[in-house]
């Protein structure tokens, strides 16, 4: 089976620029489902998707993975409960997220509890849904997957999507004042389907090949789409398992790559419990037997709330590490003691973030020296994230790595 280790090193070199080099990022996918890149979110941009977002989600058994997560991660660490509180009700302080909110609207005799038992049955549904008076508050859509294998994902998800974002999107044909017009706009959340163990590659449509499909459309036309597909199948150090199931079970990894890295962690410093409800019974998400998966997904949720909010994504932006000699990190991996070589003398802070989102290394108002040195000496050994934002407000995301 294939294995990809993906990890973005900065040894090739970057130089700060508004032009290609940094692009907004549209996937929640592996590389930003995890707690330190949710940590680095400006928490204004937390607060203002928290009080000002009302979400309608619908699903079936898979998509409780980013309910459960999410009714989860406000009882995880201190202040947690303020800053990510989230309500099933109406709430001025809370983010009010409605589960399972769509299906009773559906058309007389049709399924409308995910996105695979009937393929066009969001697209009247989640009319029905924004035109009812009791709903004209709603502001996000999120619709979810059970399987996604063998369904017409560019001739009825991709193009249903478009429709509804064309009538009740920014601008759209029902947006308004007015009989049959709703005032307040909608934005559409895109998801990919869950992995399937064994049988994710190899046909048009697979779970892979289907999330390249919703990727591409998403990446094209700035949707924001929480990327299932990657989430399952990526461990938490980013090596890519392609046989790999729903609940991160993998023989090509060799056992379950989530239980393994739960069981070597601290509930309550690294992970959290999963709730059924906002308060509620402590569970995993639907097919799993681990919290991990679910964690990483409430991450990703949030993420693309506070994009939604406004967040410019400049703590995630990706640089482009080709072919650019004006600023090196070394050696890299590293000891203790890594190196900025900075050419162009533009940079104004450096942080470094653990795994588990807590600030280790800060320099601000950096003097202007073509060499700047990281101290990380006692720290654990591990993946950490660097960011650098250079003198006109651009930010780079890389990782450095830190060995005994």
């Amino acid at each position: 089976m294939k294995k990809l280790f993906i990890n973005i090193l900065l040894i090739s070199g970057f130089v700060f620029s508004v032009g290609p080099l940094f692009s907004q990022k549209y996937i929640t996918d592996y590389s930003v489902a995890n707690e330190g890149v949710l940590r680095s979110i400006p928490t204004e941009f937390i607060d203002k998707a928290r009080t000002e977002l009302i979400i309608a989600y619908q699903h079936s058994s898979h998509g409780t993975h980013v309910s459960r997560g999410v009714f989860g991660l406000q009882d995880y660490k201190s202040g947690d409960n303020q800053l990510f509180g989230v309500s099933a009700t109406p709430s001025e302080t809370k983010l009010e997220f409605r589960d399972f909110a769509l299906e009773s609207y559906a058309p007389p005799g049709v399924d409308a509890s995910d996105l695979s038992q009937d393929e066009t049955a969001f697209i009247q549904t989640t009319r029905n849904y924004l035109d009812a008076p009791e709903n004209a508050t709603v502001n996000v859509i999120m619709w979810s997957w059970c399987s996604i294998y063998d369904h017409d994902v560019s001739g009825n998800y991709l193009p249903g999507m478009e429709t509804l974002i064309n009538e009740y999107g920014p601008g759209g044909t029902k947006i308004g004042t007015g009989d049959g017009l709703r005032e307040i706009p909608v934005s559409f959340i895109f998801m990919t389907g869950h992995a399937i163990k064994d049988f994710n590659v190899g046909h048009e449509t697979t779970p892979k090949e289907q999330a390249d499909l919703i990727i591409d459309y998403c990446n094209t036309n700035h949707q924001f789409c929480l990327d299932y597909y990657t989430i399952d199948t990526y461990t938490m150090d980013n090596v890519y398992y392609d046989d790999t199931g729903d609940d991160g079970d993998s023989d090509s990894y060799g056992g379950n790559f989530y239980h393994d890295w739960q069981n070597a962690h601290t509930l309550g410093e690294h992970y959290f419990e999963n709730k059924r409800t906002p308060g509620g019974d402590v569970t995993y998400g639907a097919h799993n037997t681990q919290h991990i998966t679910a964690n990483r997904k409430a991450y990703a949720m949030w993420w693309i709330l506070a994009r939604l909010a406004g967040w410019s994504d400049e703590a995630s932006a990706v640089v482009s590490l080709e072919a650019s000699d004006d600023l090196h990190v070394y050696p890299n991996p590293g000891s203790g003691r890594f190196f900025v070589e900075n050419m162009q003398n533009n940079i104004e802070s450096i942080r470094v973030i653990d795994g588990t989102g807590r600030e280790v290394f800060s320099k601000i108002s950096v003097d202007k020296s073509s060499q700047l040195s990281i101290d990380l000496s006692g720290f654990p050994a591990g993946i950490y994230s660097l960011l650098v934002r250079d003198t006109q407000q651009n930010v780079a995301q890389s990782k450095i790595i830190l060995v005994q």
